[in-house]
């Protein structure tokens, strides 16, 4: 076990090293005065059915709110350097899960979607969906269902989550828990999803990022403080 861990611990101790100094600031919700992701150059999609989604600008970030269960609300991205897993990167991200309410156990009503870039011969990259509950975190299956899965309150306070991806596996640390990561497995290929109409589909778009409720079985009111991202330096 320790032989295993062993690599895990340096490769994160690393990994910390090329965040701090490679860090890319994607949205600072902290900033004076607050402003929500859409003013610092996401995109901001919503489906307005009543109660219609709200994104709140506030000193602790931005609160987006879904509303009625129905409806699509969220933020996309294209990183402004290339997610390239070959290489490795990661995304750090600090979100509260101020409450979430769903009505199928396969779904969550705020969700993280990372996509990496595409190679050769791909017929659309490979990336990851994280659902976040009250109580738990986990990744979507390639079929949309629940696969790994961690039980990890995210409503107590902000919590400072950082995404590591390399190769075909990513990994998940929480800032207290950087020895070991609290979820990890395979990055996937996306294939079964066609988009509401209006919207794009994130995950054949290369380098996409997306943070919302990105689904008519759930819905949240979140808080989004920060995220971040950064390409791994090569070893020496």
């Amino acid at each position: 076990m320790k032989n295993l861990l062993a690599p895990i611990t340096l490769g994160f101790t690393f990994l910390i090293g090329a965040t701090a100094a490679n860090a890319i600031p994607l949205y600072r919700g902290l900033k004076t005065p607050s402003e929500t992701p859409s003013q610092q150059g996401w995109v901001y999609q919503n489906t307005p059915f009543p109660a219609a989604p709200t994104a709140t600008p506030t000193s602790n970030g931005t609160i987006l709110n879904s509303g009625n269960i129905q409806n699509y609300a969220g933020y996309f991205l294209t990183a402004p350097f290339n997610l390239d897993r070959t290489r490795g990167y990661t995304v750090s991200f600090s979100v509260q899960i101020n409450s979430e309410s769903h009505v199928k156990d396969n779904r969550a009503g705020f969700s993280l979607i990372v996509m990496s870039n595409q190679l050769d011969g791909e017929t659309q990259p490979y990336g990851l969906e994280l659902g976040f509950w009250e109580d738990s975190i986990w990744a979507q299956s390639a079929d949309f269902a629940r696969a790994e899965n961690v039980a990890f309150n995210t409503k107590d306070t902000v919590h400072h989550f950082v995404l590591y991806v390399k190769g075909n596996q990513y990994k998940l640390f929480e800032r207290n828990s950087y020895a070991t990561p609290i979820l990890q497995g395979s990055l996937r290929q996306y294939t079964a999803f066609t988009p509401p109409p209006g919207f794009p589909n994130p995950y054949t778009t290369p380098n996409l990022i997306f943070m919302g409720d990105d689904t008519t079985s759930a819905t949240a009111n979140v808080t989004i403080t920060r995220v971040y991202a950064s390409p791994l330096r090569p070893t020496p």
